[in-house]
């Protein structure tokens, strides 16, 4: 069956146009067929059985999201009738994953809130106005205006007026019970492999050999491995440790701290109170409040990022719990011990004396405010980061200082933290303790996260012989959580702050099994590979370490830490690593990457070192995921070698840049795919982050 152009189900016309062909042919005498045409029967036989099987399968998360096309000409049923993907009526349409309904649909005009009349009266003065409306992007034939938000859910300044909120951008899901947001996800995730599948295939030469996972794939309905489950949130509400509120206007010019309705890109800038948003915690929540009544009043103004000025731009709140088996019953999270508030500004412009000003007036207000709630809100530090780029997402070394407030009781004013030291939180994992620096990267999931680290370790098959390479460690919470089940753990960050906190945390534990490495992953991961995988120098070459240790120094230097500070925090592990890196008889590498997954040079790394044997990849964007997994676990096609064409590289998708790059990879033997699990991290989002096993 054909597929419909925007890649959905076929439209009741084309399904209609089919059997109206078939009903014309039916009495015509069927010539015999030749040989090659009855294996394509054959073949179709095949895919017709497939296709049966299929049926027993959950429905797809689309399944009568959307009115029958013929039912919505004529009133009345198509010749599908039970079986066909489309409603046939209201009673029958549900709703779809993104909590809105078909735009054709009596619920869908409602939902939309605007009539023909509303929108003449609110344009009449601007008859050019044109606003998208999503879903089905018809525009409304009076005073040539559209209404409402698109499919993405970006919504244009009128459309933003109408019937946005927070809740329907940040959490879409939030309308849908928890196990139907696991199944959509579940969903997601088997696409996704299948999609790995088919990459892969295109990658292999022709007339070669697939691999034998590609070809164990059709036993699974395509699936490049088999996805055991999809494992539900401890806490499916305020789970989120860390909340990042932008700071805009909004839709009536009211200073507003929360998050934006849409993207920049379609022209949307308003913010609006995330007061509704079931997976910011009740902490965030109210200090945003007390943030967003502070602006009203402020004589600098909030960031504006059509004309990129303004002063205030993002508010962060980090929040960091006690151990298990310690409360605090004045607080109004028991479980939370710890707060840390990060206000991003740009102060290019503006007069010292007057942000000073500013800057204590807020720090008497979040104080007062704390102490003033019953039960009491914790307040451990206010950190001010300053950055003058477009965007708001800053630089791991973006400035920071550590602002003076008094204490919940109203008293003195806190003793300030060192200009060498940076202010921290901490939290738990495992009963370990970790320090949390403003910057760096913390699960922000907790509970979940020591389920999905205990089956990343589970999967990696440790044991005291084993050297585990964590990459892209952030503070070590990976590496440090399974070091009792290792002879020795590598860490790589790039960010200086996260690798101080990650030598903290070892120490704070009692862990010396430990090494981290500042830099970035595609610089080092080679070198490292080649000092623990390849044959060895000798170990009484005074030399060695010498130059082990000066290109850890430089490395350091280039990312903002001392020469001193990294000798004394590495020395033992240097000198452990160089006595005993021959005894380890086990080398696994955990990879857990940002969004846009594993840097080219790092895959090249990790695949060509054939003494790595094992890998767990750990991503919270599954896409990438697949895409570097093409690069991984697929043939090397040497015919293609050093045929290279450039041309329309930056319009490729991920999947297609990957196919690109695999054709240039050095001979080498592929990992292969061999389980999947799905962890959800975020619950009410579409987002979930998945874990795959590859062996070789």
């Amino acid at each position: 069956m054909a597929a419909s152009p925007d890649g959905g189900y076929p439209t009741a016309e084309a399904q209609i146009g089919c059997q109206d062909s078939s009903a014309q042919t039916e009495n015509i005498p069927k010539p015999a067929i030749p040989q090659p045409l009855a294996d394509n029967a054959v073949s179709g036989e095949k895919r017709k059985r497939a296709e049966g099987e299929e049926a027993d399968c959950p429905p797809n998360p689309l399944w009568k999201t959307s009115l029958c096309s013929y039912f919505r000409r004529t009133g009345g049923s198509c010749s599908h009738g039970s079986t066909c993907r489309y409603a046939h009526g209201e009673e029958e349409l549900r709703q779809r994953p993104d909590g809105s309904w078909d735009p054709t649909s009596e619920r869908g005009k409602e939902a939309s809130g605007v009539t023909k009349r509303e929108v003449a009266g609110d344009d009449e003065n601007d008859e050019d106005n044109d606003v998208t409306n999503g879903a089905s992007k018809k525009k409304l034939k009076q005073d040539g205006v559209t209404s409402g938000t698109d499919a993405n859910g970006d919504a244009s300044e009128f459309g933003d007026r109408c019937a946005r909120s927070a809740r329907d951008v940040v959490t879409p899901y939030a309308n849908f019970c928890y196990s139907d947001q696991l199944q959509f996800k579940r969903s997601s995730l088997e696409k996704i492999l299948k999609k790995l599948t088919r990459n892969a295939r295109k990658v292999c030469p022709t007339g070669a050999l697939f691999p034998q996972w590609i070809m164990k794939s059709k036993e699974s309905a395509g699936l490049a491995c088999k996805l055991e489950d999809i494992v539900a949130s401890p806490h499916v509400n305020g789970y989120r440790n860390k909340c990042e509120f932008t700071i805009g206007l909004s839709n009536e010019g009211k200073p507003t701290v929360g998050f934006t309705l849409g993207t920049f890109k379609t022209g949307v800038t308003a913010v609006a109170e995330p007061v509704d948003c079931p997976n910011v915690s009740s902490i965030a929540i109210k200090y945003a409040s007390i943030f967003q009544e502070f602006l009203q009043n402020s004589s600098l103004p909030v960031w504006c990022r059509h004309k990129n000025t303004g002063f205030w731009r993002q508010f962060t709140v980090r929040e960091g719990r006690r151990p298990r088996n310690v409360t605090n019953v004045e607080y109004v999270h028991p479980e939370i011990g710890e707060v840390m508030l990060i206000f991003q500004v740009c102060s290019l412009g503006h007069d010292n004396g007057v942000i000073s000003s500013e800057f204590e007036k807020m720090a008497h207000a979040f104080s007062s405010e704390a102490a003033a709630c019953s039960p009491l809100l914790p307040l451990t530090h206010l950190v001010i980061q300053e950055h003058q780029g477009i965007s708001n997402v800053a630089p791991y070394d973006a400035p920071l200082r550590s602002l003076l407030f008094p204490k919940p009781d109203c008293g003195p004013l806190t003793e300030p933290v060192s200009e060498t030291e940076e202010p921290r939180i901490h939290d738990y994992i495992n009963d370990l303790k970790f320090s949390i620096s403003p910057t760096a990267f913390f699960q922000v999931n907790t509970l979940a996260a020591e389920k999905l680290y205990s089956l990343a370790g589970d999967w990696a098959g440790l044991d005291v012989d084993t050297l585990l390479f964590d990459v892209c460690c952030g503070t070590g919470t990976i590496g440090l959580t399974l070091a009792h089940r290792v002879g020795m753990v590598v860490g790589i960050e790039v960010n200086a702050s996260a690798v101080s906190d990650a030598h903290r945390n070892a120490e704070i534990n009692g862990i010396k099994n430990c090494r981290f490495v500042c830099g970035k992953a595609e610089d080092v991961m080679g070198s490292l590979l080649k000092e623990y995988l390849d044959v060895p120098q000798k170990q009484d070459d005074p030399s060695n370490a010498t130059k082990r240790s000066d290109k850890e120094i430089a490395c350091s230097e280039n990312n903002g830490l001392e020469e001193q500070e990294l000798g004394n925090q590495e020395n033992s592990s240097l000198d452990m690593g160089v006595a005993s890196r021959q005894q380890f008889k086990n080398v696994v590498a955990i990879v857990d990457p940002p969004r846009s997954g594993l840097h080219p040079t790092v895959i090249k790394a990790l695949r060509t070192h054939s003494g790595l044997r094992k890998l767990v990849y750990i991503s919270c964007n599954p896409d990438t995921l697949a895409a570097n997994a093409i690069e991984l676990c697929s043939n090397c096609p040497e015919e293609d070698k050093g045929k290279k064409d450039n041309r329309g590289w930056r319009n490729m998708s991920s999947a297609g840049l990957a196919r690109r790059r695999v054709k240039s990879m050095p001979k080498s033997e592929p990992f292969c795919p061999v389980k999947a699990m799905g962890f959800d991290l975020f619950p009410h989002t579409s987002h979930c982050e998945m874990v795959m096993l590859m062996e070789r």
